[in-house]
């Protein structure tokens, strides 16, 4: 497994396990915030590792690097192909460099069902940056799809007083434009 998928794999699963501490209780052992202290520990291990792709990044070339690719979907010749240039590279450093900072945010302030609040932003965390390493275009898709599904929970539970509102308009905005591309991807396979 590539640097990439390690990066993009572990705040999702991460996220999913801090998600599972709050099933069924508030996620505490003797005032020890388990949701909070996991969550902090993948963003901060996810930042770390992501630092390896500015430090062997070369920046001499303008060819992907990292570059990771395994066939996925044969007969549509689709593939789990990621890779960096030097667009995207600064883009996943700056997104495991906020995740952190999202955690010490909510640390006090996220009152109600803190292990979801933490695990979605977890699992957003890690599509983001599937996003922007994708290089199929089925696969950027996919990443693109799913990223707006923590969103919009987080949108619409933890969300301002007319969080409901702005649910809604998110919803609508983000489904017109996935419908676009969706198109445009068909059309530009066919």
């Amino acid at each position: 497994m590539g640097l990439l998928s390690i990066l993009i794999w572990l705040p999702v699963i991460g996220g999913f396990v801090v998600m599972m501490t709050g099933r069924g209780g508030t996620a505490e052992l003797q005032g020890f915030r388990v949701d909070r202290w996991l969550s902090l520990v993948i963003a901060i291990l996810t930042f770390i590792l992501s630092l390896s792709l500015y430090t062997d990044f070369d920046s001499s070339t303008a060819a992907m690097q990292f570059v990771e690719r395994t066939p996925w979907i044969d007969i549509f010749n689709v593939e789990y192909f990621l890779g960096i240039d030097g667009f995207s590279m600064p883009l996943i450093i700056l997104t495991t460099f906020l995740t952190p900072l999202v955690v010490f945010a909510g640390w006090e302030v996220i009152k109600k069902r803190p292990a979801q609040y933490f695990g979605a932003f977890l699992v957003l965390e890690g599509l983001m940056i599937g996003v922007f390493a994708a290089l199929d275009g089925l696969l950027f898709y996919v990443f693109w799809e799913a990223m707006l599904l923590p969103m919009f929970l987080i949108i619409g539970v933890w969300g301002g007083e007319r969080r409901v509102y702005a649910t809604l308009k998110f919803f609508l905005y983000t489904f017109l434009g996935s419908v676009f591309m969706l198109i445009a991807l068909i059309y530009l396979y066919l």
